[in-house]
């Protein structure tokens, strides 16, 4: 077959991004930005942050699969060049191999497709004992929810990932929002079908994520006394992570339909995948003939704002043609989704100030028929309106109750936050040590490793931090301690439930009545235009500002990484630095925080601030 000169080839994130991404890149009329221009792509630096995490995560799980008996590891062929690696994976596949690790799938011309999955898994061979695969994709990120009714999901542990050994979950199904990921294991599939690779009988793909599954038994039906598998309750602590199995043919993903009676309609992974596909496909060939100077062929999709322009090379050229006032640029917090502005678009709504004026009961007859794929789309509308007026009359934070807000007060008062590393364990817990007269006079405390921690490393730091807490409490039962939102609290239960130490017990009972969560007070009386987030409410409202010019949970994780990894101790103990006074500047924004309600919005005679005649220092 003559291979075309210049051929329509998309990847496997092709069919779940930005499609102008895709209308660009093949428009050679449009120069790529200046790499200097990306410095004003937002929240680049987090982006940058989750990508070098997810590549140490999903290292570590290859690492163990290449302990699999049978397993093939093409990594160890990295440096010899794709041709190699893919002779490699074609000659692994004749072999009926049963375990390919980081293969390289022929190109698929003709369906104009490239790339490959991180493993090929031997499935069901074909009738004439031809072998049969099907792709398995590492996430660094769970993949898994309880549920009830698992929707027939089947997985297997990493130490048997065959699917013949697979075992059904006995409470877990696919979390909401992995619809992507199923299209990537779609593309991987329709790249096997060109190769002839794939799997015989129903398409059928899996997905590794951080999750973690016990064995156990089905205790009732039919299937009672049955082995089975049950969702860890706390991830990369308990449990052995698994390979769960999509079956990709199963009409599962909800899509907007105009023609069906509800709006909407369910469909496969791959009917999904192939109309995405197609549709980016014919916009790359669409950009073709527009950079060769066809006449009445334009831009056939415009850009609107996702959260993959936060990192995006092409957004120096998607950012004039949108404006600073876009509807999808300013609404950054319950964002309307990509068809939600597109029909707004098409009636006259393209910026805050078109909505901010609009007369929502003339706009909306016209507009939900259109988004009936959303749940509580009048409600979504409603709300976004409701942040481009406070955006357009330069308003960033609304009272939306009256009357003084009731904030205990003591007289020691501890802010706490904790920092936990890209597997999700907890190596720092800081507190911030103050009296409510003067919070800025206060001290701050932390406990923390900076290196790698297994479940009994975790488990004891908390527990040193916890011995000092809940002799802090002892002291003067008094004592109040106040956090920004449950992430604190959630992580104590859990680790008070998988340990055998009884402080992080007694911490958990003790704070159940001495905790007190700041955002649940916020959000009982603000409205936010974007958002009620602690560094939002802090610097809108009281004021307070962060030391570090890019604060945040992502890149405070690339910091550990640094301060614990870092080629040299110059760069571990400046990583280690900026880690601390990150933390230290959370635990003190609470402070602020509080301070700020009582004086303009508290109510001096219901909480007056007590003195203690020791010093706590």
């Amino acid at each position: 077959m003559r291979l075309p000169d210049d051929p329509v080839l998309l990847g496997a994130y092709a069919a779940i991004r930005c499609p102008v991404k895709v209308q660009n890149h093949f428009d050679r009329s449009i120069a790529l930005p200046d790499p200097e221009a990306l410095a004003a792509v937002r929240a680049s630096s987090e982006a940058q942050a989750e990508r070098f995490n997810s590549r140490e995560i999903i290292d570590q799980v290859l690492n163990r699969l290449a302990t699999v008996t049978g397993a093939l590891d093409l990594r160890l062929l990295a440096d010899e060049g794709l041709a190699t690696i893919q002779d490699a994976t074609r000659e692994a596949v004749s072999n009926g191999v049963p375990l390919i690790i980081a293969p390289k799938l022929p190109t698929d011309y003709a369906g104009h497709r490239f790339g490959s999955p991180s493993v090929l898994v031997r499935g069901e061979d074909h009738a004439d004992s031809v072998p049969g695969y099907l792709p398995v994709q590492v996430k660094a990120k769970r993949m898994l929810e309880r549920h009830s009714r698992p929707h027939r999901l089947s997985c297997s542990p990493l130490s048997t990932p065959w699917p013949g050994d697979r075992l059904d979950m006995t409470d877990a199904r696919l979390r909401t929002g992995r619809e992507n990921d199923q299209l990537q294991l779609a593309h991987f599939w329709r790249l096997l079908e060109a190769a002839g690779w794939q799997s015989a009988g129903e398409p059928v793909g899996g997905v590794i994520g951080t999750d973690s599954v016990r064995r156990t038994f089905f205790t009732t039906g039919e299937r009672a006394g049955q082995p089975a598998l049950s969702l860890a309750n706390r991830p990369a602590s308990s449990g052995s992570k698994t390979i769960a199995w999509v079956e990709l043919a199963r009409k599962q993903i909800r899509t907007f339909s105009r023609t069906a009676k509800s709006g909407w309609k369910l469909r496969s992974a791959l009917e999904r995948y192939d109309h995405e596909h197609g549709f980016r496909v014919n916009l790359a060939k669409a950009a073709r003939e527009r950079a060769q100077g066809e006449p009445n062929v334009g831009p056939r999709v415009k850009p609107i704002f996702v959260r993959e322009c936060t990192s995006c090379q092409w957004w120096g050229v998607c950012a004039p043609i949108m404006g600073s006032d876009d509807l999808s640029v300013r609404i950054d917090k319950s964002p309307l989704d990509v068809r939600e502005i597109s029909v707004l678009r098409s009636l006259g709504i393209q910026s805050v100030h078109d909505l901010a004026t609009a007369d929502l009961e003339a706009l909306l007859p016209r507009y939900l028929p259109e988004v009936r794929h959303r749940d509580h789309a009048d409600e979504r509308l409603v709300l976004a309106a409701h942040r481009a007026r406070m955006i357009a009359h330069g308003v960033e934070l609304e009272r939306t109750t009256r009357g003084p807000i009731r904030l205990t007060s003591s007289d020691i008062e501890i802010d706490w936050d904790i920092e936990t590393s890209a597997d999700n364990r907890v190596y720092l817990w800081g507190f911030w040590v103050s009296r409510p007269a003067d919070w800025t006079a206060g001290r701050y405390v932390w406990f923390g490793k900076f290196c790698d921690l297994d479940a009994d490393g975790e488990i004891e730091l908390a527990g040193q931090a916890m011995n000092w807490l809940t002799t802090m409490l002892a002291t003067d039962p008094n004592t109040r301690v106040y956090h920004y939102s449950d992430y604190e609290m959630v992580h104590l239960h859990k680790l008070a439930q998988f340990s055998d130490q009884p402080v992080l017990q007694q911490a958990a009972e003790l704070l159940r009545n001495a905790h007190v969560d700041l955002f649940g007070i916020v959000k009982k009386n603000f409205f936010g235009a974007h958002g009620l987030g602690l560094k939002r409410i802090a610097q809108s409202g009281a004021g307070f500002e962060w030391r570090d010019d890019s604060p945040g949970g992502l890149n405070s994780q690339t910091w550990f990484a640094e301060a614990a990894h870092g080629p040299d101790t110059q760069t571990r103990l400046e990583a280690r630095q900026r880690v601390l006074d990150y933390n230290e500047d959370d635990v003190r924004a609470t402070a602020a925080l509080r301070a700020w309600l009582r004086a303009e919005h508290g109510d001096q005679h219901l909480n007056p601030p007590h003195r203690l005649s020791e010093s706590f220092d």
